[in-house]
């Protein structure tokens, strides 16, 4: 019955064979094998997705005669027991094979030395800088034959539907010797007294690069009592020749693209942490516009920066030194303020009167278009326009107060559409 084929129940590259000649299997798995060797990977390693194709970045193979031989062999191997031991296990019992894949020795190395490179880092112990902590950092590794075996499986994997064709990179941490904690406790700071954090989802890859530059700027940064923080100060101008990429940015009412996209976001989040800080705001600016690359916060919450224009500026106030940590951790950037101690009271940020003005609606008719091959009849979105007060609510052992912070307004701008 089975003479000349492939018992029943063997599984090749997630595949039954059984029955088939090894002709017959070749033909089948042949494509089976092109779309695992060709179908895209995704590697996640906290916000990045490294992208790769077997077969180009690694060099993998398949050897499909091996393992169709392999298959063949199966209850035809060994001695007479062992034949039929195997044959009676293929009765009742899938038999997977081996995939008979392979990575190319130079083409893996060369890829997980670059992985090595950008990834892999030694532990860092906290320390005191001019006027700054340097955090305590994990060392991290990546685990080789575990990398080898999570491509692999999920090679296989990738060409069964509804199957993810991504992994997490396998990595192992190696601890630092002195916290970050242990050198705050020197200089009298032990917890945090305030933090914001603000969504990072959707953001252009050079926003978030643009997000990370800064917030390592402002990481660790120590404010004695009294002294005064200048965002534009420590920052500088953002632009191309301080390591800045382009990307959206508001100028003159519109969203443009410029250097030092994104970076309004860590003034953003610090703002908003300062405030729950009880620190005074001294200087302050909305944007003009309140759109898609500005929702990450409620209106009137944002804290809008240009270099030698707009800044964010706020005291220590406190009896005590203070510490900004920023941090960008998933999808969220997160500044938090220390202090010696969190003060026993409770603030809360609130809006009030917010009120939403409809955007103009200019037609503009298609005989006097100058740009060519318009698909849609919209020209520009319009944005709608809003005025809204915003106020500090702080409630301790004196009773609770109402402090005004500020009244912003956002320009609307206009929807432009096409008529005939």
């Amino acid at each position: 019955m089975n003479r000349g084929k492939i018992y029943p129940n063997v599984i090749a590259l997630q595949h039954r064979i059984g029955g088939l000649t090894r002709n017959e299997a070749y033909q089948r798995l042949q494509p089976v094998a092109l779309e695992i060797l060709s179908h895209p990977l995704i590697i996640n390693y906290e916000r990045r997705k490294i992208s790769i194709v077997p077969q180009d970045t690694l060099g993998a193979t398949i050897d499909l005669e091996g393992l169709i031989n392999n298959a063949y062999s199966i209850g035809r191997r060994g001695s007479l027991l062992f034949k039929a031991r195997e044959r009676i296990y293929l009765t009742r019992n899938n038999y997977k094979l081996p995939n008979f894949l392979k990575l190319e020795t130079n083409s893996f190395r060369s890829f997980y030395q670059q992985l090595q490179e950008e990834i892999e880092r030694s532990p860092r112990n906290a320390s005191l800088a001019v006027n700054k902590i340097i955090p305590a950092r994990m060392g991290i590794v990546i685990e080789r034959e575990q990398l080898i075996k999570n491509i692999e499986d999920s090679m296989i994997k990738s060409v069964q539907p509804n199957i993810p064709n991504n992994f997490d990179l396998p990595v192992l941490y190696q601890e630092y010797e002195l916290s970050t904690e242990e050198v705050l406790a020197d200089l009298g700071i032990l917890e945090p007294i305030s933090s914001y954090e603000t969504s990072l989802r959707g953001k252009q890859e050079n926003s978030l690069y643009n997000i990370e530059k800064a917030a390592n700027e402002l990481n660790g940064v120590i404010l004695r009592s009294g002294e005064a923080f200048s965002f534009n100060k420590l920052i500088g101008p953002a632009e191309k020749e301080d390591g800045y990429r382009e990307s959206t940015i508001i100028a003159n009412g519109q969203f443009v693209i410029g250097y030092g996209g994104g970076v309004c976001q860590v003034s953003t989040t610090l703002y908003n942490a300062a405030l729950l800080a009880n620190l005074p705001i001294t200087e302050r600016y909305n944007h003009s516009i309140y759109g898609e690359a500005t929702n990450y916060v409620p209106q009137g919450r944002d804290a809008a920066v240009f270099y030698g224009y707009k800044d964010l500026k706020f005291t220590n106030s406190l009896g005590h030194p203070i510490v900004i940590f920023s941090e960008l951790k998933s999808d969220y950037l997160t500044v938090t303020i220390w202090g010696a101690e969190k003060p026993e009271q409770d603030i809360r940020i609130i809006t009030e009167d917010l009120k939403t003005y409809d955007c103009d609606v200019i037609e503009i008719k298609r005989g006097e278009l100058t740009k060519t091959g318009v698909d849609s009849n919209v020209l520009q979105e319009g944005i709608p326009g809003y005025t809204v007060r915003v106020y500090r609510f702080i409630k301790d052992y004196n009773g609770e107060r109402r402090e005004f912070i500020s009244e912003d307004r956002y320009n609307s701008v206009p929807q432009k559409v096409i008529v005939d």
